[in-house]
């Protein structure tokens, strides 16, 4: 008797091994030949700390992949106000309010990527 795949019971969610979202999305652990250069010309070109120009530089990319995944959008304004409260040390008001008005501007940059024809630089 042969098994048909129909027949054989998954548990929910992402399987063992599932690497779907690594691939180009926003917590894949590598950059690509051209993320890098583009990392390193928001660094040194526009002065930005390296940590943001790398969360900029996934984010775009997500964000041009599948420009209407509110997850990656929620993800990055969370790191961004993480990084900005380690170092600037804001309290839980300041917190709140920088990831409501990050999230909020992040939201319109996917929408207009999602807009554009040929995606738009965040």
């Amino acid at each position: 008797m042969t098994v048909n795949a129909t027949q054989i019971k998954r548990k929910r969610g992402g399987q063992k091994g599932n690497r779907n979202a690594r691939k180009h999305g926003f917590y894949s652990g590598t950059l690509s030949p051209a993320e890098t250069s583009q990392l390193w010309n928001i660094t040194n070109l526009e002065g930005i700390d390296p940590e943001i120009a790398f969360i900029r530089v996934k984010l775009q990319s997500s964000l041009q992949y599948d420009s209407g995944n509110r997850r990656v959008i929620r993800e990055a304004s969370r790191s961004l106000v993480k990084w900005y409260s380690a170092n600037y040390r804001l309290d839980p008001t300041d917190r709140n309010y920088l990831k409501a008005v990050v999230e909020s501007l992040l939201e319109i940059a996917s929408i207009r990527e999602s807009a554009s024809p040929h995606g738009s630089q965040l």
